[in-house]
Order: structure tokens, then sequence, then C-alpha cells
């Protein structure tokens, strides 16, 4: 029977979906997942960003990964799958694998063990992420991610308020601000960005709320002259407005407000004051275009073999950097780098790379040419955001952002998502009703 897509309530008996139907069971998982990745970050924005009861901060983490474990053991079931997208992320993760057996842990001390652990940017948890994917995929999946990333946004906003003193701090170099916007962003902030592009399907208060945290980060940004993650949030912004102005029935009157706030800014600037003269934005002005990561990137490139470059040397492994962050890493090995393909290949080498885009670009072009709503298109350009912040961040990290990229590829790869049409996800998301009350295409209640 074909699917209904108005919804009509005229029969006692309807057929929608099935990847709209989902048991109380599967219910339950999803948002014990989605609770635990929550405390996660949150035990470890406190645990950075406050520098005193790390104990009790990691004891949330500790918690809260029981619950990720519990909810991933309850609703991945492990089936034999021969498609191309199942069996490409099994290579990838058996090569993560490969790359933590050949990590560097000699001189491993209790301190090291405690990193791996809760360190969510360079823990060894954070190569795990893609197992996300083996998750059988229902649609309240990306309603619960939904309302996770609004509480995300308002618990930003508060501790945003409670730490002005620190983050509006003039001074450059004082690395309680400098770290407290980075972690907050993106731990607690990037993820609005897919709010931000699927903004009608969101209710008003949603919208108030992603329009002032994604302007609260920007200004944060801008301020501490953070330019990785000034591009994430311009990207973000700029294709939310692009997509806005797409589905818009009043796409003239769109045209000319932004053609008159253009021409009264450029007027504005350009005949009372020089725009980096401004204080608020002194700190960028500053910075300018300083490639400040050259040296560090040339002592990574003298310090790679071809073998290096092949297979990567392994978790834990480094560089020789002397002079950069000595008091951290023993002997001047760095074992980070601040552009993540730098990373992603150090670690696992240019096959470590070439197996992340095997997973993700199927997705893309599925995603792009293959469905029937601007929801998966939109879902394409959130995965594209996240492929080009590989180079100026790090967001290769256990968060919510990263974690979201792998659903949303999950989402490209499955055919009952991109046969539904935008009417239907957004019927879904708005309207008032229990999907699980009616009947599936199978026929199952």
């Amino acid at each position: 029977m074909k699917a209904v897509t108005n919804f009509s309530f005229s029969s006692s008996i309807l057929v929608i979906p099935e990847i709209m139907i989902s048991k109380q069971s599967y219910v339950n998982g999803i948002s014990m997942l989605f609770i635990g990745i929550l405390g996660l970050s949150l035990g470890f924005v406190f645990a950075i960003t406050t520098y005193s009861l790390t104990f009790l901060y990691q004891g949330i983490e500790l918690i809260s990964y029981f619950l990720i474990f519990y909810a991933l053991f309850s609703l991945i079931k492990i089936r034999v799958n021969h498609s191309y997208f199942s069996l490409m992320v099994s290579i990838y993760l058996l090569w993560q694998i490969l790359i933590l057996a050949r990590g560097d842990f000699t001189d491993l001390t209790y301190f090291d063990l405690k990193q791996l652990l809760f360190d969510l940017n360079y823990g060894g948890f954070v190569l795990f992420i893609p197992v996300i994917a083996f998750l059988p995929l229902k649609l309240i999946v990306f309603k619960k991610l939904f309302e996770v990333i609004a509480i995300m946004g308002i618990i930003f906003l508060c501790l945003a308020f409670f730490n002005l003193p620190v983050l509006l701090n003039p001074d450059l170099m004082d690395l309680d601000s400098l770290g407290m916007v980075e972690t907050y962003a993106k731990y607690l902030v990037v993820p609005v960005g897919i709010l931000a592009i699927n903004f009608d399907l969101l209710e008003k208060r949603y919208k108030i709320l992603v329009v002032i945290t994604l302007l609260s980060i920007l200004f944060f940004s801008i301020f501490r002259a953070r330019r990785g993650l000034i591009l994430i949030q311009l990207s973000i912004i700029a294709l939310s407005l692009i997509i806005h102005f797409y589905k818009s029935n009043r796409k003239l009157s769109i045209l000319t407000f932004f053609a008159y706030a253009l021409l009264s800014f450029g007027t504005y600037f350009s005949s009372n004051t020089v725009l980096f003269e401004l204080s608020f934005l002194e700190n960028i002005s500053e910075r300018g275009f300083e490639n400040t990561r050259k040296y560090v990137e040339n002592c990574f490139f003298n310090d790679m073999n071809l073998i290096d470059w092949v297979v990567g040397k392994g978790f834990n492994a480094g560089y020789h950097c002397p002079g950069i962050d000595d008091s951290v890493f023993k002997d001047s090995i760095r074992t980070v780098i601040e552009t993540d393909y730098l990373q992603l290949i150090m670690m696992g080498g240019i096959v470590n790379v070439v197996l992340l885009l095997l997973c993700i670009f199927p997705a893309l072009y599925l995603g792009l040419f293959k469905s029937n709503s601007i929801v998966a298109k939109s879902l394409v350009l959130w995965i594209c955001i996240w492929l080009i912040s590989l180079y100026p961040a790090n967001v290769y990290s256990l968060n919510l952002y990263h974690i979201s990229i792998w659903i949303c590829v999950g989402f490209c790869y499955s055919k009952s998502f991109r046969e539904l049409s935008q009417e239907e996800i957004r019927v879904y998301f708005l309207k008032e009703i229990n999907p699980n009350k009616f009947l599936s295409k199978s026929g199952k209640s």
C-alpha cells in the first residue's frame, strides 16, 4: 500500500513509512545513548574549563561511557550484511584497531591511561565513533538528536553568561579564555548547526535558541581570534541562509533585504570607520592572516618518512617539534597536530584518510542525487562542512558533532529515508502524531 503523505485521520488505520515507527525499547535505547553523550560532553567540558573537582567530572564521564556502551549493545544487532557501506565501515574500524595496536605505549603512566580514557580530543575511544553507523536508524533518532543539541545550546548560554569576565578578557594570549571558547564551541555549540540548516523543522522556541547560540559563539570566536571556529560558524550560517532562501516563497523580499543590508554596512564602514579598528575586532586584526602553524607543520613534514605517510605511526606516536609545548610533551615529541587531516595521517597514514572518504563519499552522492527531500540534501551539506573543517580545526573528536556526522552518513545510505518526501519529514517533526499507533508499510503494528 502506498504511504500516506498528508497523514489524514479519516480512517481508523493508517499506513506510514516504517522508518517512522519505533518500538518503545528502541526509543529508550536511543534516549539512553544521547543522555550518555550529553553526560560525557558535560563531564569533559567542566573538567577542562573549571580546573577543579576533576575526579568528579571524570566520574560523570565514566558513568556516561557505561550508558553509551549499554545503549549500543542493546541497539546494534550484529548481522551478516554484505552492503558496500557495512563492508567499508567494517574495514575502517579494523584499521582503527590496527592503529591502536601499533600505538606507542612505552613509559605509559597513570596520567596517560586516564588521558586515553577521558580525553575526548585525542583519547582512544575517538577511533571507534564510526560504530554509530551500525545503528538501525529510525526517524526518531533525529528528534532525539535535535533535543539533546537544544539542551547543549541552553547549557552553553548559561555557562557563557556566568563566565563572561573570562570570555571577554582582552588579553589575546589568555589561555583560560582561549580554551573555554574552543571547548564550548566544539562540545556544546557547533552541533547546533544541523538545527540551523533544518530551520523549517523546528518549533519557534528552538529557532530563537539556534539564532542566539550561533551568534553568541561567533561573537566569542571573533573576539578571541579563533579563525578556524570563525570559518566553521560562518560556513554554517551561510549554508543555513542559502537553504532557507531555497525553501522560501519570498525570495525577492529576502534578496532585497540582503542587498540593502550589504549596501548599508558597506557605506557605514567605508565612511565612518576602519573595520579592524573596532575594539571588538582588535584581536583578530592583530593575528590577521599570520600562519601560526607553519613551524609545527614543517616539523611534522620533516619527521615523516614514506612508510609513515602510507600507513602512519600508530596511536599516540608523534613527531619531533622542539620549542612547542616542551613542558607537556617529553623529549619534544609532539603527539598532536592542530590539523585533523594531518593527525589522521600521522596515526594511520593516507590509507586512514582514504578509507574514511570511501565510507563518506558515496553517502554524499546518494543524499544529493538519490533523495526526495531537502532534509537529505541538507545532511550532505552538514557532512561537507565537517570534511572542510578537518583542516582548520580539530573536529575529529569524541563529541556530538562527530557523532552526528556518522548518523547523517547512515541516513544518506538508507533508501527508506531517501524515499521520504520533504512533507512527510516536516509533518513528522511538527505535527502532534504518534507514528507507533499506526501500521508500517510491511503491515506490522
